[in-house]
Order: C-alpha cells, then structure tokens, then sequence
C-alpha cells in the first residue's frame, strides 16, 4: 500500500480531474439546470458574484461523504483519509486560486497563465478551457484553447486589469484588450445573464 503522501497527492491529482469534468458538465452542460450550474452561470452573468461560503463547504462536504467512504471501501482507513484530506485541501486552493484570478493580478508565470486560460473560458469560449488550476485535462480531452489576444467587456474587466483611463496596463497590452462601457444598464445585464445560461460569451460592445 502506497504511504500516506502518495495517497494525499493522488487526492490532490484526483480533484484536478473532478475539477474539469464538474466545471464542463455539472455546471456548463447543464445550462442552469440545478444549483451549482445556477450558481455557475451567475458567476458568468456577473463575474463579482461568488457562491457563499456555506454553500463552499457544502461542496467539501459532498466531497468527503463520497470520496472517503469509497476509498476505505477499497484500501483502508488511513489511505482514505490522506486521499481525501489532498482532494479538499487541493479543492480549497482551487477556490482561493479562482477568486484570485478575478481579483488580484499575477505575481508569477503562473498566475499569469492562469488568469489567460481561465479569462478566455470566461470571455471568449465558455465551452472551453474548463480546467482552472491545471490545463492537462484540457489538453487531453481537446478543450484548451490558448491563442490570440482576449477580448474583455470593459465592464466586466478585473481591476487589476485596467489603469484609471479604463484601459488595459501595459504590462497585459499583449494578451488582452478591452471593449464597450464601463458600465452596464439593466438591459445589458439581462443579455449578460442570457449569453451565461446559454454558454455564450459575453457581447463587448
């Protein structure tokens, strides 16, 4: 039997590969249908929305109710619980790392592929770039999508993105451009909220 280490980052490996196939099926293919595609698709609709935090540890709580009751069932209660004490702890991080996408800018190579990957699957092609910590599972299922310059509605822009003449800093100028009014009427919020459940990108006029 695999140590308790090798059973922790085979959890953290595993909730990658959750990860993709949640974010693609149970919250895109579904269009709204259920809660955390509602939840999902808001977020799209209206990038500063965040599902609450109970509903986040409702999330880890599935989770674990699953994964540690399968995996004692199969190896033993030990291995379990390493196994999926590394997929929560790698499902946490995931959620601090998207957050941070939206609110913070990059501080590495990393973090600056992150926000390119995940701020096209936002703004250029929902049905793609499902991963948000990892793109090997976009790779191997034919999802990723990486060239070109992104086309961001400035009123959904991160702050971070963007200088007080709302326009994009120099240091994003070559993966980024920004379009449309700082603001968005009632209206245009309506259509947001249409384009997300439909699995549209957002207009940028």
């Amino acid at each position: 039997m695999a140590s308790p280490l090798s059973a922790a980052a085979a959890g953290a490996i595993s909730w990658t590969a959750a990860e993709y196939g949640l974010h693609r099926v149970a919250m895109h293919v579904m269009r709204g249908r259920g809660l955390p595609s509602r939840e999902h698709l808001t977020h799209h609709a209206d990038v500063t929305y965040f599902s609450p935090a109970t509903k986040k540890l409702a999330s880890a709580a599935g989770t674990t109710a699953v994964a540690w009751p399968v995996m004692a069932a199969t190896t033993n209660r030990r291995w379990a619980t390493a196994f999926t004490a590394g997929m929560v702890a790698t499902y946490f991080a995931y959620e601090v790392a998207h957050r941070r996408i939206h609110t913070h800018p990059p501080v590495n190579r990393y973090g600056r592929w992150a926000r390119r990957h995940h701020l096209r699957h936002h703004f250029g092609a929902p049905m793609r770039n499902f991963g948000v910590t990892t793109p090997i599972w976009d790779r191997l299922f034919g999802t990723d999508e990486t060239t070109g310059v992104i086309t961001v509605p400035r009123r959904m822009a991160p702050a971070w993105l963007l200088g007080d003449d709302g326009e994009v800093l120099d240091g994003y100028a070559n993966d980024y451009r920004v379009a449309g009014p700082r603001q968005s009427g009632t209206l245009q919020q309506a259509r947001d909220h249409a384009a997300a459940f439909t699995n549209a990108p957002p207009e940028t006029t």
